[in-house]
């Protein structure tokens, strides 16, 4: 992967959705890593310092979708992609880098979302 490529972290506890997610995203030139947990999640955004981030609401560990500030005190500049299985899921955070998609989740939503924000600065 070239050091130039946007880097996606998912953290989603299923691991076929990661996996494919990522597969899928790796082809469109991203490099991606995902975890299944927050705890482990959150220490790879400390260390890795990924562009996006694309995270479930429900972890085995705790609720996502409540680790946004924490996630921006770590990379204020990073986006954020709030994925659930849940279409009544609160989508109250209007900040203009926290997004939200509704599993089943189209690669093609994901880079919509990258290539608006990219062309949008």
């Amino acid at each position: 992967m070239s050091s130039g490529a946007l880097k996606i972290l998912i953290i989603d506890d299923e691991p076929d959705l990661c996996f494919l997610l990522s597969s899928m995203l790796i082809s469109q030139g991203y490099d991606v890593t995902y975890f299944h947990t927050l705890k482990s999640g959150l220490e790879a955004i400390r260390l890795t310092t990924p562009d996006w981030v694309i995270i479930d609401n429900n972890l085995p560990d705790g609720l996502g979708w409540e680790k946004s500030d924490d996630i921006l005190k770590i990379n204020e500049f990073v986006n954020i992609i709030k994925i659930s299985a849940n279409p009544d899921s609160p989508r109250n955070d209007n900040r203009y880098n926290i997004h939200y998609l509704i599993k089943p989740i189209k690669v093609q939503s994901i880079v919509k979302l990258i290539n608006e924000k990219l062309f949008s600065n």
